[in-house]
């Protein structure tokens, strides 16, 4: 089980935002504890606080030293492409050019934030295909020229480019066209709220649309984004948990969303993870729900009781 991978979220921030210093201690913290990777939601458009992933991830690379990042998910559509690529591979170069940004992309889960920039609903898978072409031509090439539905490029540069080639992209979703566009032009799937039986249902499919497709993307380039709050006792967790189930208009059942979702004690966190990995997910982010001033404990406890029932030769 050595090959699992378990990074963690920033969370959202249904209280409120964090002092910055908070918010700086907590990425900081989660650099030295070595945890794999840091994950920031894209809900700009929201009725409650949000913070821009690119900026912070602009502020992660100053302050950590190898901590991956990434966004979960970007939502790519309601983005020029040109400064989603110039702006990813200068945070590459700031962290070094060491495969420490990771690119995740997709729809956009409220289709308001398209909308804001003239692309309707039905028109953003299109625009994600033909910027994530781009993204990957301005990574690798020079003098770029593009002359797709939506967007024409002439001669178009990026300076510096990602230091090894075009950065992973992993696309985010858990439909059906979500699979199809994974096997057609991503690197990786992304899904969330998903048990842990339809994970392992649907990257069965998955591999199926990337044989059809003539494509090979690897089975372990597949990872799960939970909402998590661990606590050593049991009653703490599920109170965190009916806040958020109250905050929530799920379209899942309430059984579904506690088959999907790590709230519990340090071992229950772990049962939920083993869940996924015998249904085939080797990658995990733990997304913390509950008070923002609680967050740097959850760490300490993935950290401690969580991880290394995953990674036992890590100290």
């Amino acid at each position: 089980m050595d090959d699992i991978a378990i990074g963690v979220g920033l969370g959202q921030f249904h209280d409120g935002c964090p002092e910055p210093e908070e918010l700086f201690r907590y990425v900081e913290r989660a650099d030295e504890l070595g945890i794999d990777s840091l994950w920031m939601p894209d809900h700009v458009l929201s009725e409650h606080p949000a913070l821009d992933p690119t900026v912070l991830m602009s502020a992660i690379a100053a302050r950590t030293q190898d901590i991956k990042m990434g966004p979960s998910v970007l939502t790519l559509p309601a983005r020029n492409p040109v400064d989603v690529a110039n702006t990813y591979a200068n945070l590459d170069y700031l962290t070094g050019g060491r495969d420490r940004v990771i690119m995740a992309v997709g729809l956009g889960a409220d289709p308001r934030l398209c909308e804001v920039v003239g692309i309707s609903p039905e028109q953003r898978a299109e625009h994600l295909r033909e910027a994530i072409e781009l993204l990957r031509r301005l990574w690798t090439e020079d003098d770029v020229d593009y002359d797709g539905e939506h967007y024409h490029l002439d001669g178009a540069t990026v300076n510096p480019k990602p230091a090894r080639g075009a950065l992973d992209i992993w696309i985010g979703g858990n439909s059906d066209a979500a699979l199809r566009r994974v096997a057609e032009y991503g690197d990786g799937w992304f899904p969330a709220l998903m048990s842990p039986q339809e994970f392992g249902t649907k990257l069965e499919r998955l591999m199926e649309y990337c044989e059809a497709a003539g494509r090979e993307v690897d089975r372990d380039e597949a990872g799960v984004i939970l909402l998590s709050h661990v606590d050593r006792d049991p009653d703490r967790a599920r109170r965190v948990q009916e806040r958020v189930l109250e905050r929530r208009d799920l379209s899942i059942s309430r059984e579904t969303f506690e088959e999907c979702t790590a709230f519990g004690t340090p071992a229950e966190c772990v049962d939920t993870i083993q869940n996924y990995v015998a249904a085939g997910c080797t990658k995990f982010v733990l997304m913390p729900v509950g008070p923002t001033s609680e967050r740097i404990g959850q760490l300490e406890l993935y950290r401690r009781e969580v991880i290394p029932e995953f990674a036992p030769s890590t100290s």
